[in-house]
């Protein structure tokens, strides 16, 4: 475990028991930040229900919106937020670095958010969405420094420890990333990712059963994230049900039609499961076969 793991760790510690700052209203590029570091829609809506927004819609922030990925149900649920009269406006860097993430370029966001990092280094969200940012292209080292980097400045945000469970089950370590996952639970126990990522967490335990009921629980709470059936998918096969993760991956097609691993995964299910009938037909008794006569 390196030095800055440690510290992270020691620092997540004290978590539970931070001091809570109180919340101010939303504005556009903090909402911005949140959509470059991959926060779910249902999870930025509840906190612009819970805090309320320092912005009015207007046709630049859904336009805004629009291109950096939000889906229309999303704009809608913003729009009967009302903000005060004298908005703020929407970063155009912010914008740009959102639509880039949105394409999965993220080769081409990076830049944009370290930009952004050398004037206003003590904001916490960017270098979570830095963290997010390193974490989709692979970079699992470099996205350990930014979340870490996150939570020195701010540990009450659930985001960051998932982020951070993520990165522990894919070294799999377990044993922190289950840690970070209730951390980030401990601190908002409706949070859907938090739960989704406490499966994959689970899984990396081999607890199939525990992280199968927290991904149902994950999905109870946000039902329309395709990434989460995408890993229901991932443990039902290794569990061998094979017709429960085929459905599994569908749904989360239906969801996001360009979840690429979900396709792939579910061509390579549909094509184990083709095998297994034509050995079940094989092994049928002869009794059993069809009477070509008829």
């Amino acid at each position: 475990m390196t030095a800055k793991v440690v510290g992270f760790v020691l620092l997540c510690g004290l978590c539970g028991i931070a001091e809570t700052n109180p919340a101010q209203p939303i504005n556009c590029s903090q909402l911005l930040t949140w959509m470059v570091g991959g926060v779910p829609e249902q999870r930025i809506l509840r906190l612009t229900q819970q805090r309320g927004v320092a912005f009015r819609m207007n046709e630049d922030v859904t336009s805004a919106l629009s291109r950096a990925g939000a889906t229309p149900d999303f704009i809608r649920e913003i729009e009967k937020t009302h903000g005060p009269d004298d908005s703020d406006t929407c970063s155009a860097e912010l914008t740009r670095a959102a639509t880039f993430v949105a394409q999965q370029r993220y080769e081409e966001a990076e830049p944009i958010v370290r930009r952004l990092l050398l004037t206003t280094s003590g904001n916490a969200d960017l270098h979570y969405a830095l963290g997010y940012i390193h974490q989709q292209a692979g970079d699992l080292d470099d996205a350990f420094d930014a979340y870490a980097d996150a939570a020195e400045l701010n540990a009450e945000f659930p985001e960051i420890h998932s982020g951070m469970s993520y990165i522990f089950s894919r070294w799999n370590d377990g044993q922190n990333a289950v840690a970070e996952a209730r951390t980030a639970l401990s601190l908002d126990p409706n949070n859907a990712e938090a739960y989704r990522y406490l499966g994959l967490a689970l899984f990396v335990n081999d607890k199939y059963s525990a992280a199968l009921n927290a991904l149902h629980k994950s999905l109870a709470r946000d039902p329309k994230r395709a990434d989460t059936y995408y890993d229901l998918g991932l443990i039902q096969v290794a569990e061998n049900n094979l017709q429960a993760a085929a459905e599994s991956y569908r749904k989360a097609i239906q969801l996001n039609p360009h979840l690429g691993e979900a396709q792939t995964s579910l061509g390579a299910v549909l094509r184990v499961l083709g095998q297994q009938g034509a050995v079940a037909v094989d092994q049928k008794p002869k009794s059993e076969a069809p009477n070509p006569s008829n």
